[in-house]
């Protein structure tokens, strides 16, 4: 250019510039909500984790319909990003959540006593087989509003919708696995230490 001369964004490109700062700003000051009410309500950070760990799941559905659709990652799928995360959390929080209460009452019918390995996982199969029914009507019903609002929404929130419905799908199929699996893995390893603790306290372990 010409020296005095310069290129400077304007117009709709810097108003899109701006809007996608903020939204990485409000990206990250939403997962730091859902990160520090989750640490709160458990009160430590295992399950916090277990309940996080479908983030990425939802994500990975998420971007592969926007891939499948040919469909760009603009400010409205992001939003849709925003949305999603909150429901599979919820979804995941609803699943440990009942399972515990699973392992409450087994606990309960047989005078106290904690769980063995075996039960650990009977009972989280169990809250597995009792809430697939009420999951999936939920991921169902969500689904077919989107459907409609991704045929015939409009070019402003076909990218969003197409979004929502395959992040919901994946992570909805693999939250039932990949969450009780997880789970399982922390209660296991609870039950190794206490099992463990107990032995070393025992006078036989002490003589």
């Amino acid at each position: 250019l010409p020296a005095g001369f310069w290129i400077e964004p304007g117009g709709s490109y810097k108003e899109s510039q701006d809007a996608g700062g903020q939204m990485q700003n409000s990206f990250l000051a939403s997962l730091l909500l859902i990160v520090l009410c989750l640490v709160f309500q458990y009160n430590g950070w295992s399950k916090p984790l277990i309940v996080l760990a479908t983030l990425p799941l939802a994500l990975g559905g998420a971007l592969l319909g926007l891939f499948i659709t040919d469909n760009s990652l603009g400010f409205m799928p992001q939003l849709g990003i925003l949305a999603l995360f909150g429901i599979v959390v919820n979804t995941a929080i609803i699943y440990i959540e009942f399972a515990d209460i699973v392992m409450k009452r087994r606990m309960e019918n047989q005078g106290g006593s904690p769980l063995d390995k075996q039960q650990l996982r009977e009972s989280l199969g169990e809250a597995g087989r009792l809430r697939l029914v009420p999951i999936f009507l939920t991921t169902a019903t969500t689904v077919g509003g989107l459907l409609s609002l991704a045929l015939a929404g409009g070019p402003l929130w076909i990218g969003m919708s197409w979004l929502m419905v395959f992040g919901l799908l994946v992570a909805t199929l693999l939250t039932l696995l990949v969450i009780p699996a997880a789970y399982a893995v922390v209660l296991e390893s609870r039950l190794l230490r206490m099992m463990e603790g107990r032995f070393l306290s025992s006078p036989a372990a002490t003589e």
